[in-house]
């Protein structure tokens, strides 16, 4: 069987993955972007979900709880101790090609000018606000968001530093499965995403990942009845 190598991020609403952008956007908010102005889920940010999230895994099935601290570390340190290592999610190849294939060799501040048209390619500006308990806005208080498009999808590959369990698979998935949320704003309607483990060219990752995070089946013959003979038969 093909294990995944991937965690693919859908986004099922806008994102805030706040940081610096290769240009800037003139948002009071800035999106996180990489050298070519394409927006990506930094990878420290991501783990520390999944670990959230794998708590929670683990305060419904306690019995996974030395599988989140081989994969993610005790104490939430992500240390060296950890066997996963998650890289930062970022948009698929195709798109990234194309755009390094597009930014080769440009002179500034042509590049410049096309990596920011890039940047506005995925993202959007949004606005909010303060307002006072009567719900009137308050002065000076308006402030300008980047936020990335709702519906894009990101991958982050997976790396291993030991062998990988059922254990491991399980919990992991499991952990996709309730990290619903990322980023900034989320109690305000942004960030709900599908995390899903994937293997190459995976054309369902969903059924992919909940395969994995199924409970462990009865063993060989488990629940079947036996006749006087010793036999096997059906239940």
């Amino acid at each position: 069987m093909t294990t995944p190598d991937r965690v693919v991020v859908h986004l099922a609403s806008a994102a805030l993955f706040v940081g610096a952008s290769a240009d800037g956007t003139d948002a009071d908010t800035d999106v996180v972007t990489d050298e070519h102005g394409l927006p990506f889920l930094p990878r420290h940010r991501l783990a520390a979900r999944l670990r959230t999230a794998a708590d929670e895994a683990v305060a419904v099935n306690p019995g996974l709880a030395d599988a989140s601290d081989e994969l993610f570390g005790r104490s939430c340190a992500h240390g060296p101790d950890r066997i996963l290592r998650v890289g930062h999610a970022v948009l698929g190849d195709s798109a990234r090609t194309a755009v390094a294939r597009a930014l080769a060799g440009r002179p500034e501040p042509v590049r410049s000018t096309l990596r920011r048209a890039v940047t506005d390619a995925y993202t959007t500006s949004e606005s909010s606000v303060e307002v006072d308990p009567d719900g009137a806005s308050r002065p000076k208080s308006l402030r300008t968001h980047r936020v990335l498009l709702a519906g894009l999808t990101l991958v982050a590959e997976l790396t291993w530093a030991g062998p990988a369990t059922e254990e491991h698979w399980r919990l992991l998935a499991r952990a996709c499965l309730a990290a619903d949320r990322i980023g900034l704003r989320v109690t305000r309607g942004r960030g709900r995403v599908d995390l899903r483990l994937a293997v190459p060219d995976d054309h369902d990752p969903h059924a992919t990942t909940l395969r994995l995070a199924a409970p462990p089946g009865p063993p060989d013959g488990a629940g079947q009845a036996q006749d006087e003979d010793g036999e096997k038969v059906s239940g």
